[in-house]
């Protein structure tokens, strides 16, 4: 199989089972909330943008509810 990345109109899944189907469209999920991250890194770091809100900046990990 092959695995590159590619833009998604550009990605064909007819003639794929279900199984690759599933597993690929998780893989987008993961990719795309990595393209999140970085944007939101980019915007505070380098662009020196505020940070989003967060409730749990001062409170250590092993605090926090699971």
């Amino acid at each position: 199989d092959d695995w590159t990345m590619r833009r998604p109109e550009l990605v064909d899944f007819t003639g794929r089972d279900a199984g690759y189907r599933y597993l690929r469209s998780k893989g987008n999920s993961i990719e795309g909330g990595t393209s999140e991250v970085l944007l939101n890194i980019v915007a505070e770091r380098v662009l020196g943008l505020p940070a989003e809100p967060r409730t749990d900046k001062d409170v250590a990990w092993k605090d926090l509810a699971r």
